[in-house]
């Protein structure tokens, strides 16, 4: 019975094998037969429009390309059509070659392109094997089918592929053409050549790749869908098990070792390249290749395929350190916003951050993240967004260039009316911050209060075309329209700009320009582009460090205290616009140049509770100080003397009109009462004269509106009549205090307070606080 089995299996596989012999006996004679040779000897001796050497070439495969960061770590691929890494030959295992050679063309070191007699020794083996073993065509044959003919079959196209493979081996020695087949070559789940397939089937390196996993490989050029060994495992082992054996009648290993080989398990998942999450930072780079051709010049096309295809090394100013760094500072500070009650306005922060000596940016966050595609926006390096008080540092920055210095005074007493020819309004009417009356004070005090009344008279000294010129030569690239709100940054920036501006300051008035890529390298080595360190001189030295002296002044005493870091000198200022719809913190140290920036991703919505000098400048502090542990600590230089004694700055079509009142800022303790301060006229003479609270006040009622409005937009009310103070209701245990000597009592104290009773005749409180407590008053113009 078995010998009737095994005689029924021969005449089986003879069956199989005669249409398989007659294909050849076919394929042989048409070939040898007298015109079919003639016309194969012809297109082998005339030149082909088809050059060759060009098409058959590593230059032509697409391949993938690389970015890396300023360590020259991978962090990210490009790759659109083919994901190929090229790879030369003694790059690739002794396994490999000999396997795939074995299988694919056994004489391939003997043969000038083309063997015969392989396709009757590949029909013999095939079918005695039960599957494919080896193949019919030479590779060189599959090299010029990969990459010049094609695969249509028909006899025409398989003239060309047989002349042309005699061609190439003219022209090209045999490991070159090996090396180029084996970078060709398709392994399935989209890997092309071996170095891509290893690393997907098994996060190898070519030069890794044994006996078991090049059997693999070899089987699954033939048939990469059927032969799958992810998605057709039992397909791909037999497969695999048939070139073992094939390796084992070549004696390339022994059939105990094809049977341990045959054991090794198959890959069961496709191994990613581990990349960082997509990035803001890595998407600005892309763009700028894509788009600006000072990178690689051509056309959109061009430019296109050489950024997927082409195998370039992009290499750039990123740094994971500070990145990381920034992304949790900001992080952690949206977490406390969304702790707090602002008017719930969904915000997002974005920051950038560059070195000012360099330009090179070292850490971006454009927003939210890439979690949907609207989020792919940049906030940090396309959005555009009123950058508020921070904006007076350019004004600041024009008086010291034109010989002002930072012991001038100027009037910041508001509300102000401020002239605006062809604007609109005209005049411009503004408020300080919380309708602060402001004083006359140093330019370097009315940075620290952060006036706006002040910085629109400094304005107008300045004029407003200069403070432009100077904010474009000092980085800023949008365009500024020359309104009388601009010093109060009323115009839209990139935060960015505001870092690279800022920058300016620190390397003493030269500004570099902000870069992200350093250098491009081809496939073969050549440098297509590489970053030139050239700075500008934008200010002068003096200016920009005595711009520098008051802002560090600034970090100290003023709006940005919140930002301070433990050891390293800064300097920054806020920024704050009308209703708090943005809010941006930007500063610098001679190390690191940061802008933040804080609203509503896709509009202007004001937010309740929050300044420059709040969660921007605390962000900016978090991120700073993480960045500078370590770095050596650098003081700013210092400053030569001014010139002159300060002058007092007057202006005489500014006007300060009334009795500004001061709006007390709203209490984080709901049950607090916050006084109602409003204006009076008390003469009936149509101008406020006074300022009342009206919880504390009766005799007066509205009767209009001032022609002055606070920030915001909306108009003050005028109160009219002759405010009488109303005597307070003390709680048992309190008696009631005359705390202003008005004849009237205002205030209740109780035992311990450490004030005398009324009876007493010492009594002489006046306007001390009680329980020796110092005055509140509103020390942070922004908070």
């Amino acid at each position: 019975m078995r010998d009737l089995l095994r005689w029924l299996s021969h005449l089986l596989r003879l069956a199989v094998l005669m249409p398989m012999l007659a294909l050849a006996l076919a394929a042989t004679l048409f070939v040898a037969w007298p015109p079919t040779a003639d016309v194969l000897k012809s297109w082998e001796s005339t030149p082909v429009e088809v050059n060759l050497t060009e098409n058959v070439s590593l230059n032509e495969l697409a391949i993938r390309s690389y970015v890396y960061d300023a360590n020259r770590r991978i962090i990210d691929v490009f790759s659109y059509v083919e994901n190929r890494v090229l790879v030369d030959l003694d790059d690739i295992s002794e396994e490999v070659k000999h396997t795939v050679i074995a299988i694919e063309d056994e004489n391939f070191y003997l043969h000038t392109g083309i063997d015969l007699s392989a396709v009757f020794r590949a029909g013999l083996e095939n079918v005695g094997a039960g599957g494919i073993t080896q193949g019919g065509s030479t590779i060189t044959q599959q090299l010029i089918k990969n990459l010049v003919v094609g695969n249509k079959v028909e006899a025409e196209r398989k003239l060309q592929e047989m002349a042309m493979a005699k061609r190439l081996e003219r022209e090209m020695g045999k490991d070159e053409i090996l090396n180029l087949y084996l970078n060709t070559v398709y392994f399935g789940q989209g890997a092309y050549g071996v170095q891509a397939a290893a690393e997907v089937y098994w996060g190898l390196d070519a030069a890794d790749l044994g006996w078991g996993e090049s059997a693999l490989l070899a089987a699954l050029i033939s048939n990469p869908s059927s032969y799958d060994p992810i998605n057709n495992p039992l397909r791909a082992l037999r497969q695999r098990r048939i070139v073992l054996n094939r390796l084992a009648v070549l004696g390339y290993i022994t059939e105990e070792q094809a049977d341990l080989f045959h054991l090794q398990p198959l890959p069961t998942a496709v191994n990613e390249i581990e990349l960082p999450p997509k990035s803001y930072f890595v998407e600005e780079v892309k763009q700028q290749l894509l788009d600006d051709p000072k990178y690689l010049g051509g056309s959109p096309e061009d430019r296109f395929n050489l950024v997927f295809n082409g195998g370039l090394s992009i290499y750039t100013t990123f740094d994971p350190v500070a990145q990381r760094q920034a992304e949790e500072a900001v992080a952690a500070t949206l977490v406390e916003y969304n702790e707090g009650e602002h008017g719930g306005v969904e915000a997002t922060m974005a920051l950038a951050a560059l070195e000012p000596d360099t330009g090179a940016v070292r850490a971006v966050v454009g927003g939210p993240g890439f979690a949907q595609d609207e989020e792919e926006f940049n906030l940090a390096t396309q959005g555009s967004r009123q950058p508020g008080s921070a904006f007076k540092t350019f004004v600041m920055m024009t008086l010291f260039e034109q010989g002002y210095q930072p012991s001038d005074r100027i009037s910041g007493r508001g509300p102000c009316q401020i002239p605006n020819p062809g604007g609109v309004p005209d005049p411009y009417v503004a408020n300080n911050f919380a309708s602060s009356p402001g004083e006359v004070q140093t330019i370097t005090d009315q940075i620290r209060v952060s006036s706006n009344c002040a910085f629109l008279r400094l304005g107008r000294v300045a004029g407003i075309e200069p403070v432009i010129d100077t904010a474009s030569k000092m980085g800023i690239t949008t365009e500024l329209e020359p309104v009388a709100s601009l010093p109060l940054g009323s115009e839209e920036v990139h935060p960015i700009d505001m870092a690279s501006a800022y920058g300016v300051m620190a390397t003493g008035g030269i500004r570099y320009e902000p870069y992200f890529i350093e250098r491009i390298v081809d496939r073969q080595g050549n440098v297509l582009y590489a970053h030139e360190l050239s700075g500008e001189r934008v200010v002068s030295e003096r200016s920009a460090c005595w711009a520098t002296d008051v802002l560090e002044n600034n970090m100290v005493n003023g709006t940005g205290r919140r930002a301070q870091l433990p050891l390293q000198t800064a300097a920054g200022k806020t920024g704050t616009t009308e209703e708090s719809a943005d809010a941006w913190f930007v500063g610098f140290t001679p190390h690191l140049a940061t802008a933040v920036w804080l609203g509503n991703p896709n509009e202007r919505i004001p937010m309740r509770k929050v300044t420059g000098s709040s969660y921007p400048a605390v962000a900016w502090g978090r991120f700073m100080t993480s960045h500078h542990e370590g770095l050596e600590v650098v003081d700013f230089p210092s400053c030569p003397n001014e010139l002159r004694i300060s002058e007092l700055i007057e202006l005489e079509d500014v006007f300060t009109v009334g009795v500004p009142c001061a709006t007390p800022l709203e209490p984080e303790d709901p049950e607090v009462i916050v006084p109602i301060i409003v204006p009076v006229d008390t003469d009936d003479d149509g101008t406020h004269d006074d300022c009342v609270d009206l919880l504390v006040t009766e005799g007066v009622e509205p009767c209009g509106f001032s022609e002055f409005a606070v920030e915001g937009g909306e108009p003050i009310p005028l109160y009219c009549g002759t405010p009488t103070p109303i005597e307070v209701e003390c709680l048992d245990g309190q008696f009631p205090l005359d705390s202003n000597d008005d004849g009237v009592s205002d205030t209740c104290v109780g035992p311990g307070s450490g004030a005398p009773p009324p009876d007493d005749p010492v009594s002489d409180v006046g306007s001390e606080s009680v329980d020796g407590a110092e005055p509140a008053t509103a020390t942070d113009p922004e908070a």
